[in-house]
This record gives structure tokens, sequence and C-alpha cells, in this order.
């Protein structure tokens, strides 16, 4: 299917140095840089598609890339058959193929393009980042809150990905997340809440989509979902197996007290350059909660893998723990987790 796109309704998937594709607002790339005079960050990304094995045959370098733009013509002879390719995601639209074609189009002014509509998967991984976390988080009116079990990505995110938030009182924090969803329900997304025990979901689903264009899937699945919680869940039962975990009162407002704050740089889906600034756990705490975690539900090894790979301070977190919870270990124990041995969950 052939239609006209607006051109700045369109984002670049370009490949950082780990072969991700990061979502690339057009004039925050290296491509549209490159014919705007400023060439040496795409000298550099064709160097990363040299070293990563992206850079097919007939892949321009910047030499070749500037001669191109200088006598190509889209869609004239010899390029008449030659349609750039996009793919719907949400209200926007993500560049298939055709990075160089859509850059120099909007260089020189054009404010549409035709282009051929995909369905089907990305063959590359990479991030989605339609919600610009950056913004809601810098604008953010509420600061008793921390982000727990981060996985390395934020304030970048996959599809049907989510963010947990431990906070003092999740209806105020419910209000200042909502609050600044509003432009995402004018462009067509729904924004779900549910309750979930002691927890409040708030689910970010686009619009417009289909079987075929996944990552969405049949009636518009999630992208994006903020999970609010202000209670410790460890007393939850599901249908798998879990241990029920006794905690104080006081040990998420002990979490609170002892948060740090971490700097990012702003995602280059929004914004060129900037940071923003966002809240987490102390790294004992984070270590805690990730134990705790798998404790309370031991099929997430994921959880215990990464207290394994990045305990140090063995006191404090064994002190914590037994501060706070009924679950009592000691350094034994602990040896034995760092040693990636069996460990013995005690009964509770």
């Amino acid at each position: 299917m052939i239609k006209e796109i607006e051109i700045d309704k369109i984002y670049l998937r370009l490949f950082d140095d780990d072969g991700v594709n990061n979502p690339t607002k057009i004039e925050n790339s290296p491509v549209y840089n490159a014919i705007c005079g400023d060439s040496k960050l795409y000298d550099e990304y064709y160097e990363r598609m040299v070293k990563l094995g992206r850079a097919k045959s007939n892949y321009m370098n910047t030499e070749d890339f500037l001669k191109f733009e200088k006598s190509f013509n889209y869609l004239t002879p010899p390029y008449e058959n030659e349609y750039v390719r996009v793919k719907q995601t949400g209200h926007l639209y993500a560049g298939w193929d055709g990075a160089h074609r859509i850059s120099v189009e909007k260089k020189r002014g054009k404010k549409t393009i035709k282009a051929i509509l995909m369905d089907g998967a990305f063959k590359h991984r990479g991030y989605s980042n339609l919600v610009d976390l950056a913004t809601i988080f810098s604008n953010l009116d509420y600061d008793d809150y921390v982000i727990i079990k981060d996985d390395g990505m934020f304030p970048n995110y996959v599809d049907n990905d989510d963010l947990d938030l431990l906070c003092k009182d999740r209806n105020v924090l419910r209000e200042c997340v909502i609050n600044q969803l509003g432009g995402y329900e004018e462009n067509g997304y729904k924004i779900v809440e549910k309750k979930k025990q002691v927890r409040h979901h708030i689910d970010i689903i686009p619009s417009g989509t289909s079987e075929l264009n996944k990552p969405y899937g049949v009636g518009n699945t999630l992208n994006f979902r903020f999970d609010l919680l202000d209670e410790p869940p460890y007393l939850q039962k599901f249908g798998h197996f879990t241990n029920k975990i006794q905690v104080k009162d006081n040990f998420f407002d002990f979490i609170l007290d002892r948060k740090i704050q971490k700097e990012f740089e702003w995602p280059v889906m929004f914004k060129k350059q900037g940071t923003f600034k966002a809240n987490f756990p102390c790294d004992t705490d984070d270590l805690v909660v990730r134990f705790l975690e798998w404790v309370w539900q031991p099929h997430k090894p994921r959880h215990i893998n990464y207290v394994v790979n990045n305990l140090k301070n063995t006191s404090e977190f064994i002190e914590v723990v037994n501060e706070f919870t009924n679950v009592e270990i000691d350094n034994n124990y602990v040896k034995k987790m760092l040693n990636q041995e069996k460990v013995v969950r005690k009964k509770l």
C-alpha cells in the first residue's frame, strides 16, 4: 500500500554501538546532519555500520552520500520505483529503510513523501520510545518515588514494556502521570487504568494497528505500562508458586529516604541534547528489592542473577533484609548465593 506520509511524523531507526535500533528524530540523525554541513557524526555512524556488519556494498560513506544528495530526485528516473518504506507505530511512522532519501527530502523542504506502508515485525531489535519518558519524569511534580528493578534501558524501552515505580502514595503519583498523557489521547492512544490490589497500572495503547502490524497485535495491545506500588506486594498469591514475605510497614519509607538521583541524556527520539534526572533506590536497597522479588516468586531467576552479579556491600545487604523482613539470611547464605550454589529458601 502506497501512502502520502507527513515527513515530520517519520522517525529513523539507527543502530547504536551494541547493534540495537534507536528511534531517532530525523533532524537529530547523523544522516540529516551530514547534508546540513556537519558530517562528523555520519563518519562515526558509517564506521559503526561497517563494524556491525550492517554496511552493505552499496552503503554510502560520507563522500558518496554528499554526491548522491546533489543528484538525487525522489521517484524520478532512475529512481521512479524506489519508494521508501515505513511502518506505522502508533501516531508515527518508523523508517523501514530509506533514511538517506527521507533526510534529503526533508532538507529540501518537502512536507510529505510517498511511501510503501509495511506490515509485520522489524528484522532487527530496537527500542520503541513512542512515550517520551524523559519529558514525563523531568516534569513530574512529585518526588516521593523511585524506579525499581531497572533493566538498564531507561529512559528507552521496548514494546510491551513496563516501569515499576515504588512510591509513598500511588494515587498522587497516578494523578501526576495522568496529567501528562493528554497529548497521547489526542493522538489516538488509549489510556487504560487498572487497580491490581496494591498496584495501579496505567497502560498506554496505540491505535490504528492490526494483527499483521506487530508488535502491537490484535486489539491495539500494550505499548507501555506505568506500574505504581505503595505497599509491599509480598503477601499476594498467584497461580504460580509464591512464598509469602512479612515486611515492616516502614520499609518503603526507608527506601524513599535513601533514594538517589541519576542523570540521563535525552533520547534522540525527542531531543538532540540535554539531560534530566530521575529517582532510584540506593544500590543496596535496589538489590534487596530484587532479592525479595525472587524469594517471593522463585520462577524469576533474573532478579537473583542480578543480585549475584552486583552485590558489593554484603553486610549492609544482610542488615536491611533482616531488619525489615522475616527472611533471615547470614554470611553463609550470601556466600553460597554469590558462589551460585543452590540456595535453600527458608520456610517463611
